[in-house]
């Protein structure tokens, strides 16, 4: 059979970088973190024997092949699938992983995030490895930062894990806990109703960014920390309001925090962000730019009656505009039929 695994990515409304050390360590963070209905969707299949291991992404439109994973070579060449593979699959051989992502690469919505947690579903599942959402999330989250050396915190791997709004806490000295809030099903539909995910058409380095942020924080006085610690009290205050259907004081928060994750440091913002929240200002109630920053996606609370007078700004400018429904369900692994012998040779063929 053919093991497929789907992880939604998500958007980070309050507290995004709270979760990262070493802010995380020494003061403790809290983030509130939305998945939402873009995913990352890994195929894994075992081929005949021989047949060697084939990895191929079609988004990169890029792949390799190889007698067995022990060949695999770091080369720039979808590293990042090579490193869930070598983590999980050492003595593996005989089996082809197709990926796909319905979200652009580097725009801020966790995209690598999902795409390592299904990374780990689907393999666990190959393996016969029962492990909670929890769990593949911890697990996705290390690969992406001691194999493979990525800075940020784990945010982006529980939202692709756990599905739905969820209120993450950083315990000062370490360590995590991961709830889903209680939220009324009139105050989500509310937000889906009048919230729109916007694509400006840039994308961002969260890794430079991160980098940025790690040299402010390091100043005598670092102006850094102070935005740190509101970010984290604009994602407490944005969790109880969500709880207790208070819109108004969301938008406080979610508004906060844009400016607060601008204050983070410059490379945080940029022209083309600054000009679609001018543009909007006038239209929306609240929003922020997803992410590290610096390019890629925006969430916007729109006024009810201009919500059409968003897509139609936000596409003026070039921007592509997505529908923002959440996904309750975080990571999700079935099976399907396996695929023919045709369509095998079709993908080692691409590579």
């Amino acid at each position: 059979m053919k093991i497929i695994a789907r992880a939604p990515c998500r958007v980070d409304p309050a507290g995004g970088g709270t979760d990262a050390p070493p802010y995380c360590i020494e003061y403790g963070g809290e983030v509130v973190n939305f998945s939402v209905s873009r995913h990352a969707f890994v195929s894994f299949e075992r081929l005949p024997k021989n047949s060697g291991m084939t990895i191929y992404s079609h988004d990169l439109k890029k792949g390799v092949h190889a007698p067995s994973v022990r060949d695999l070579k770091y080369d720039g060449q979808i590293d990042f699938l090579k490193a869930f593979v070598k983590r999980l699959l050492p003595e593996e051989t005989d089996f082809m992983i197709i990926t796909r992502s319905e979200v652009p690469e580097r725009t801020g919505l966790g995209g690598s995030g999902a795409m390592g947690v299904a990374m780990v579903g689907a393999i666990a599942h190959v393996l016969g490895h029962t492990m909670a959402k929890n769990e593949i999330a911890l697990l996705a989250n290390e690969i992406e930062r001691k194999d493979l050396g990525h800075s940020g915190g784990n945010q982006d791997s529980f939202g692709a894990a756990m599905g739905g709004i969820k209120q993450i806490t950083y315990p000062k000295g370490g360590g995590d806990t991961c709830r889903r809030l209680k939220v009324s099903v009139g105050t989500i539909s509310q937000l889906e109703r009048d919230s729109l995910m916007i694509y400006t058409g840039d994308v961002h380095l969260s890794g430079s960014i991160h980098t940025d942020i790690k040299k402010s924080y390091a100043l005598i006085d670092s102006p850094t920390i102070k935005a740190m610690d509101n970010l984290k009290a604009a994602a407490l205050n944005m969790a109880r309001a969500l709880e207790a259907g208070d819109l108004n004081a969301y938008d406080e928060c979610l508004n906060a925090s844009r400016l607060n994750h601008y204050a983070l440091h410059e490379s945080c913002n940029s022209n083309t962000l600054q000009t679609f929240f001018k543009s909007l200002a006038p239209y929306i109630r609240s929003g922020k730019t997803c992410g590290a920053g610096g390019g890629g996606f925006i969430f916007v609370h729109a006024r009810q009656a201009h919500y059409n007078e968003c897509v139609r700004i936000a596409e003026s400018l070039n921007g592509k505009v997505y529908p923002f429904k959440l996904d309750e369900l975080g990571v999700t692994v079935w099976e399907e039929p396996p695929s023919s012998a045709d369509e095998i040779k079709s993908i080692r063929a691409m590579n």
